[in-house]
């Protein structure tokens, strides 16, 4: 774990922009007085941003997305970490070191937004490129969904409205504006859920632990709920959650009868996933019944308020908890517990015990041995 202190406006206006992950690192951006900031998640990975009053105080902390602007509230120092870093711990040396110091001369505010914008401009063309690649001609929706995941539809469609958007004061080649608005046009129908999936449906699978939950062997995440046929793929991303998934080897999950048994399936992702499991089978009910309230899904892209708690560990679907994250610091209960030690200890146990293996340390259960069945 290392502290960077980031001093001056060339490394502030880079932070951890380019960075594929900011793995344990603590990013400290110092500033010589106290002001209202915003900071971006441009070309940055997820992180934490953290801001402080010049006494330590803080003023907001939250875990960002990528490809937001983010409005802080007036304050001297800022932190960017992992989400999962504990950067409490750093807090006090920060504060003793910063007021000594160097401070060095601004750079000048557009050249930092220059640079930004036409950053934002490449990988938006980058995107309406794929489009003429794939189509050949006039957007069709047939090919956007043949050719495209969701997430990738919704990011190319925010690539769309921003090339619109740039074109009123620049001249762009007339073949990406008239895609953009074919895409758009296309889309239109979907748009809500496509932002909604780039940002919340993004693959995850390959970055979270797959040992099997139940003997700890190389396994993979398999899905508990499935679509109806007849739903539109657009609506469907949501089953691609975490949420709706578990880790099991093909072992256990013919031991268990894992397949065939959907008591068991039920009860073992309520058990690991807890009240985000609540609420996204709550979505799925009132999906399937056609009595979805009407919500703000750029506010919370998962489900609505009224599905889950205030925060991630209580199952929000808020945009700031909407980015895919392993099982950790779920708020659980014994109930919880109770269905997942149903589901584990099924069937007689043999080799490794459970809370050997690294997603179980992520639980708080205390399982005690069992014979099973």
């Amino acid at each position: 774990m290392q502290l960077q202190f980031l001093i001056d406006s060339v490394q502030r206006a880079s932070g951890a922009m380019f960075m594929r992950d900011l793995k344990e690192d603590v990013l400290a951006f110092i500033y010589p007085s106290i002001a209202a900031r915003t900071f971006h998640t441009f070309f940055c990975p997820p992180l934490r941003i953290v801001a402080f009053s010049s006494h330590g105080c803080i003023l907001f902390d939250e875990v960002i997305t990528k490809w937001r602007f983010v409005k802080l509230p007036p304050c001297q120092y800022v932190i960017e970490t992992g989400p999962k870093v504990d950067y409490r711990p750093f807090v006090s040396t920060i504060l003793n070191v910063a007021p000594d110091l160097p401070q060095e001369g601004a750079l000048d505010a557009s050249l930092r937004m220059d640079s930004l914008l036409f950053a934002l401009l490449a990988e938006a063309v980058a995107d309406i490129r794929r489009i003429r690649e794939a189509h050949q001609g006039v957007v069709k929706s047939e090919v956007q969904r043949k050719k495209f995941e969701v997430w990738e539809r919704g990011q190319i469609v925010s690539s769309a409205g921003f090339l619109l958007d740039f074109s009123r004061a620049w001249t762009l080649p007339s073949g990406a504006v008239r895609l953009s608005h074919e895409v758009l046009a296309t889309e239109e129908p979907y748009l809500e859920e496509l932002v909604a999936a780039s940002v919340a449906g993004v693959p995850w699978r390959h970055n979270f632990p797959n040992a099997c939950l139940r003997c700890g062997k190389p396994g993979s995440w398999r899905s508990i709920l499935q679509p109806t046929p007849e739903a539109l793929v657009e609506n469907t991303w949501r089953y691609q959650r975490p949420e709706n998934a578990v880790p099991l080897c093909h072992h256990c999950t013919e031991t268990l009868e894992f397949l065939r048994r959907e008591d068991l399936r039920f009860d073992l992702a309520w058990g690991l996933w807890g009240p985000r499991f609540e609420a996204f089978w709550e979505w799925h009910q009132a999906s399937l019944e056609r009595r979805l309230p009407e919500w703000d899904s750029c506010a919370h892209p998962l489900w609505p308020p009224e599905f889950g708690g205030g925060s991630w560990e209580t199952g929000s679907g808020s945009l700031k908890v909407a980015e895919p994250r392993p099982p950790h610091g779920i708020v659980r209960d014994s109930r919880h517990e109770q269905a997942m030690r149903r589901v584990l200890f099924y069937k007689r146990f043999r080799g490794r015990q459970p809370g050997e293996t690294h997603l179980q340390r992520l639980l708080d259960f205390q399982f005690e041995p069992s014979e099973g069945d």
